[in-house]
């Protein structure tokens, strides 16, 4: 029996937003490219309904962290995110000091958008930069070009009113060191304190699936990885987890709210949730189909983490943060250790994939992370 008070599990909303200009070949998120009109305020109305009917999930907790993702969030209205903020605002959902995040395509980054997006009440933003090389961009596929990367690290950089996080992804087609160490001291050249860095990586159903690449050998990528470090961390950028790089104290509160295992509401097409009740832990995902999410938005298909697959679904999350957890951090969390999560960490210890006291990964573990999490099957 899985043991977890719900009432201590700390919650987080995620709202997805579909649409997109066009599909990147990479990707292999849940979007929609054909956005028409009134299409946007149907889809408000279902994701308010939806949150209305999800009470006995959030059951009286306080969101700690909104994110809005997609998809392309900065193709909506910012009406309509200052609709939703109004919501959870009037409805004393949100905790004080809520992070409330926003993407963004650096296409439409200006500084009025940034400013009406402060005043609707987002005080993060994340842009999918990716790179700043025009090349790179190219071979991505990528519906912006390298001037607009930089015009949008410059606004953002210079707008104290809102934390900003950009996207860069290294290991790309015929990409070099040299392009992913110029892309990275762009980045440290601005007044910004966090980066998501990510290897590509070519998932089935994605249009790059289906292409014969050329993708850097594993050699390279690990020469990448390599000087990727040496440089953040020369300029005070730290991994806190896998694909996750900070300075001052500038985690990102809703993604570290998934590693450390608590819960999430996911509102939109294709959403996923992940949340605690009083007889069990329950992940779920949404309809896909924009229509189909706007005529049933509270359907879900259901998965309950069983206590056969609990320590697993637990080492999933908690073995990607880079510093580890003590035993006294994971009962603080309230995060349910069962006696077999016990046995399977001196499984890791032996096999020199996890350290002593607590749960942490060895560098050689975080480095073959897989490996280190076959542990707990």
């Amino acid at each position: 029996m899985i043991k977890i008070d719900p009432n201590k599990s700390p919650l987080s909303l995620y709202i997805h937003f579909p649409w997109c200009e066009k599909k990147c070949p990479y990707c292999d998120f849940n979007i929609e490219v054909n956005k028409k009109d009134g299409d946007e305020e149907l889809l408000l109305k279902a994701i308010i309904k939806d949150l209305d009917q999800s009470s006995h999930y959030i059951n009286d907790r306080k969101f700690a962290s909104v994110y809005f993702g997609g998809g392309t969030p900065s193709l909506v209205s910012v009406k309509i995110i200052e609709q939703l903020i109004s919501k959870l605002t009037n409805e004393e959902l949100l905790q004080d000091k809520c992070e409330i995040s926003f993407e963004l395509n650096p296409k439409e980054v200006s500084e009025d958008y940034l400013n009406d997006l402060v005043d609707a009440g987002i005080n993060r933003v994340s842009i999918g930069i990716q790179s700043f090389d025009q090349k790179t961009l190219t071979s991505l596929e990528r519906n912006h070009k390298s001037e607009d990367s930089f015009n949008a690290i410059k606004l953002a950089s210079n707008m104290k009113s809102v934390n900003t996080t950009i996207d860069l992804i290294y290991g790309i087609m015929d990409q070099n060191l040299d392009s992913l160490t110029k892309d990275l001291k762009i980045f440290c050249d601005y007044d910004i304190d966090h980066l998501s860095l990510y290897q590509l990586t070519i998932e089935p159903n994605t249009i790059f699936y289906k292409k014969e690449l050329r993708l850097p050998s594993e050699h390279l990528v690990e020469s990448m990885e390599f000087e990727a470090k040496n440089i953040l961390n020369k300029n005070q950028l730290f991994q806190y987890e896998v694909s996750s790089w900070a300075r001052n104290g500038s985690q990102s509160k809703h993604n570290m709210n998934y590693w450390m295992y608590g819960d999430y509401l996911g509102l939109g097409p294709g959403a996923h949730s992940k949340v605690t009740t009083k007889d069990n832990i329950k992940r779920m995902v949404k309809l896909k189909k924009v229509a189909s999410y706007i005529l049933d938005p509270s359907k879900t298909v259901d998965t309950i983490i069983t206590p056969e697959g609990y320590d697993l679904d637990l080492a999933m999350n908690l073995l990607r943060v880079k510093s580890g957890l003590s035993f006294d951090e994971i009962k603080n969390n309230n995060i349910f250790i069962q006696d077999s999560f016990v046995e399977k960490i001196e499984k890791g210890i032996k096999a020199n994939l996890l350290e002593r006291d607590g749960l942490k990964a060895t560098d050689m573990g975080y480095k073959f992370l897989n490996d280190t999490v076959n542990i707990f099957n």
